[in-house]
């Protein structure tokens, strides 16, 4: 997978969803369809070089023409098709031509015109998509570079990918069975997968209400790692939901002292969370009601936001969406809340 490399983060998503619109029709490769389907996803692409094209349209049309299999549900890689190798690289020979260092999604579009043979290029051609009239559509856009941090690996982008795909619908156990199995997988380094997905993984089994799997992985992450303040505070509010509160507040002194023991802009950001929370829960509900309760769960988004937004992490926005789903509690004065 190195020749995605130079991809931007937003085109190597597009090669993640073109291989789960494969993998919507059973097909056994990626096909150039597949691409163009997947960039049917980005807004900017369509409003900025696809105007006048109607994306229902093309999307009827691929529909019609690909022969569908039974779908393929579970983790595997899947090969370009000659066709998308072929468009892949006239795409970064596209990019270089017009001096551009990394590929995006209208590099993709541009090779997807140009290759030959190929149903895609021909939809696009037919509605008047040139590769002549792309090249200066593409030479007017600013540049995009890419995000620091975009490392991750296609197999870890395509995993979080299903694991959010599995929530969104409502199945948890299948994303959590998903996370199970790669952390597990024989011949790989278990040690290395839960630095990178731990947190990721804890966050999700806390969102769809496993407290047991989210606590495992918090542990697991803490053998590793004994003062990760994420895996500390999170661990924290599993204990709590699970009623072992002295055990939890435990964890919440270890996440204070490790906050603490840092001092810089990270450990900051954690103490104030912490210091946050806990004035939530001090207070009555009619008490914190005088903040509004729209300002007191803005005020706890923004700053679970800020707690996540200094972590040297490739997957932080996918933690992001996680941590926000994070319990707050307000309970009455005195009832000896946990943080």
């Amino acid at each position: 997978m190195n020749m995605f490399i130079q991809y931007i983060e937003k085109s190597r998503l597009t090669i993640v969803r073109a291989k789960h619109e494969a993998d919507r029709f059973g097909s056994l490769e990626i096909e150039p369809e597949h691409i163009l389907l997947a960039l049917l996803n980005d807004p900017v692409l369509i409003s900025a070089i696809m105007e006048g094209i109607s994306e229902k349209e093309i999307l009827e049309t691929i529909n019609a023409h690909l022969p569908r299999r039974e779908p393929n549900m579970l983790p595997h890689d899947l090969p370009l098709s000659k066709g998308a190798r072929e468009a892949l690289v006239l795409a970064e020979a596209a990019a270089d031509k017009l001096g551009h260092r990394y590929i995006r999604n209208e590099h993709l579009l541009l090779g997807l015109v140009e290759s030959r043979d190929c149903f895609a290029a021909e939809l696009l051609t037919k509605r008047g998509l040139s590769a002549e009239k792309l090249r200066m559509q593409i030479k007017a856009l600013p540049v995009e570079e890419p995000e620091r941090g975009s490392t991750r690996p296609p197999a870890e982008i395509d995993l979080i990918c299903r694991v959010n795909e599995f929530v969104s619908r409502r199945e948890g156990q299948s994303a959590l069975q998903l996370l199970d199995d790669y952390m597990g997988e024989a011949g790989q380094d278990r040690n290395l997968r839960m630095c990178s997905l731990g947190h990721f993984a804890a966050l999700t089994a806390l969102q769809v209400g496993d407290f047991s799997t989210a606590r495992r992985y918090c542990e697991e992450c803490l053998t590793y790692t004994p003062e990760d303040p994420m895996a500390l505070f999170t661990l924290a509010d599993c204990l709590d939901r699970q009623g072992e509160t002295d055990e939890a507040r435990r964890r919440v002194a270890d996440c204070r002292r490790a906050g603490l023991s840092r001092g810089d802009e990270y450990g900051k950001i954690i103490l104030g969370w912490l210091k946050f929370v806990s004035r939530l829960q001090s207070r009555t509900i009619e008490s914190s009601l005088a903040l509004s309760e729209r300002h007191c769960c803005n005020q706890a988004i923004s700053l679970k936001f800020r707690f996540l937004s200094i972590i040297k992490s490739p997957h932080l926005s996918v933690c992001r969406r996680r941590i926000v789903g994070l319990r707050i509690t307000r309970e009455p004065s005195g009832s000896g809340s946990t943080f």
